[in-house]
């Protein structure tokens, strides 16, 4: 049986996330957030075409 996606973990949190005002810029500030119980976070772009990567891509490197 798959768990319920509303149910939150307690270790992480809530299991969704959606960015609805700025969401480049809410993604990659959540993805920049200290977490203790990890050392790295990967984060995999599904079907990210190169011109829909460049609005990341360019917000990173303005973040640096």
């Amino acid at each position: 049986m798959l768990p319920d996606i509303d149910e939150d973990f307690e270790r992480c949190g809530r299991r969704q996330h959606t960015f609805w005002d700025d969401p480049i810029g809410a993604l990659l500030s959540y993805l920049c957030e200290p977490r203790p119980w990890v050392s790295k976070v990967v984060a995999i772009a599904h079907n990210a075409k190169a011109f829909d990567s460049q609005f990341i891509l360019n917000r990173t490197i303005q973040m640096k």
